[in-house]
């Protein structure tokens, strides 16, 4: 050490504190960035969440609609299987038709 052990202690100490406030300026940046970042994040998870209302929405009316759609199937079925038994039901009508005119 030289002459004046105190002052170069101080000085090591300011050369130590400088780097150290420069590395803090650089940390400082770095969480400004990243602020930035979650600021994007969650402006992008709320239009995400805007658009899973809106796709719940659609499922519950698709639902809907679905049960809506089985439920015509249903009367559709029960319709066609009645227009098949046409052919049998005239067949008896006619058989009835003519033991009447007999």
């Amino acid at each position: 050490m030289g002459l004046n052990p105190v002052g170069e202690i101080l000085k090591r100490a300011d050369r130590t504190l400088s780097t150290a406030n420069d590395t803090l300026g650089l940390v400082d940046s770095k969480l400004e960035h990243v602020d930035t970042k979650l600021a994007s994040v969650d402006a992008t998870l709320g239009s995400v969440d805007e658009r899973m209302s809106t796709v719940d929405a659609t499922l519950a009316e698709t639902k809907d609609l679905l049960g809506q759609v089985q439920g015509l199937l249903t009367e559709l079925s029960e319709e066609i299987a009645l227009v098949r038994q046409i052919p049998e039901l005239r067949a008896q009508l006619d058989e009835i038709h003519t033991a009447v005119r007999s």
